[in-house]
């Protein structure tokens, strides 16, 4: 079984800080990824990549803590970032 996909309200108003011209971009880049499994790291220019790859370590982390929390009491709280 493959772990559910956790979008957290920093991923959420990072995606919405953004220009409009890199919101969407962005998004579709965590869609490729994370939902369709493909790379999407060509279809950004270089400053969307390291947005990206932000926005993907923030993923990452969340589902992580979400694992962690699952074998514990079941409850999930997810930090905010410093930046966000």
């Amino acid at each position: 079984m493959r772990c559910p996909v956790i979008i957290t309200a920093r991923v959420i108003d990072t995606i919405n800080s953004l220009s409009a011209n890199d919101r969407g971009p962005i998004s579709n880049a965590l869609t490729m990824e994370f939902i369709l499994g493909q790379n999407p790291e060509s279809t950004l220019t270089p400053m969307q990549n390291v947005v990206y790859a932000i926005l993907r370590f923030y993923v990452k982390q969340d589902m992580e803590r979400s694992r962690e929390k699952a074998s514990g009491d079941g409850s999930f709280t997810p930090c905010r970032c410093a930046l966000g």
